[in-house]
């Protein structure tokens, strides 16, 4: 029986990949750097900021001892252009809106460093929508650690068979195992359908309603 559903963030219920790329290669062009190709950013995004900016630096031969000044640049742009082409992915509404009704906890669990996980979702979304909402915590490893993940299952007072983890990158997965949870990989995400497969994903899907079908498929089995 299906109870709650954590979710990724970016890439899973928000495309935010246009504004990472461009607050990056706007840091990169305001040091005399080339900007990178938006594609490229598909996969430096989904581990966290720290992670984002060592892969930008690398690719663009950055000097490693500009990393600080670098981060503070990027929170600055970060602050005045951070949700300009963000968009809430097609069908995310209506898929939380109908597992609301079915009494699913809605929970999001990010790397993205925990206050900007907060205020972006208090932008996009009603402030009753979700039941609890984790970014990355200074004190606690980023996903795949499981270790923010096993403090929000405490805190749902659920079993780990109890909870759907729904994530669109190899790290999203690696967090499901080692939490132990029944992970769910989507295709609209960063990531392309072989990283999933080959991240042992419980479940792929294309589309966002497929996720309440599944949840309604699992829920009957248990009932019967």
């Amino acid at each position: 029986m299906i109870k709650a559903v954590i979710f990724d963030l970016d890439g899973t219920l928000l495309n935010t990949i246009e504004d990472i790329a461009y607050i990056s290669n706007t840091v990169l062009e305001n040091n005399g750097y080339n900007k990178l190709p938006e594609k490229n950013y598909n996969y430096y995004a989904g581990k966290g900021l720290d992670h984002l900016l060592k892969k930008v630096m690398e690719a663009s031969n950055v000097p490693k001892y500009f990393f600080d000044d670098i981060k503070l640049e990027y929170y600055q742009i970060y602050n005045k252009n951070a949700h300009k082409n963000t968009k809430i992915y097609p069908g995310i509404n209506e898929l939380l809106t109908k597992l609301k009704q079915k009494n699913i906890s809605l929970n999001v669990l990010s790397n993205k460093p925990h206050q900007q996980t907060i205020e972006v979702i208090n932008l996009f979304f009603d402030n009753d929508t979700f039941d609890n909402v984790y970014g990355k915590q200074d004190n606690i490893k980023a996903k795949p650690d499981p270790t923010l993940a096993r403090k929000l299952i405490k805190k749902l007072k659920l079993k780990n068979s109890e909870i759907l983890y729904v994530g669109d990158t190899l790290t999203d997965m690696r967090l499901a195992l080692n939490a132990g949870l029944t992970s769910v990989g989507v295709l609209w995400g960063f990531r392309d359908e072989m990283e999933l497969v080959n991240a042992k994903a419980s479940y792929i899907v294309k589309e966002p309603l497929e996720i309440l079908k599944l949840i309604e498929e699992k829920n009957n089995d248990s009932n019967n």
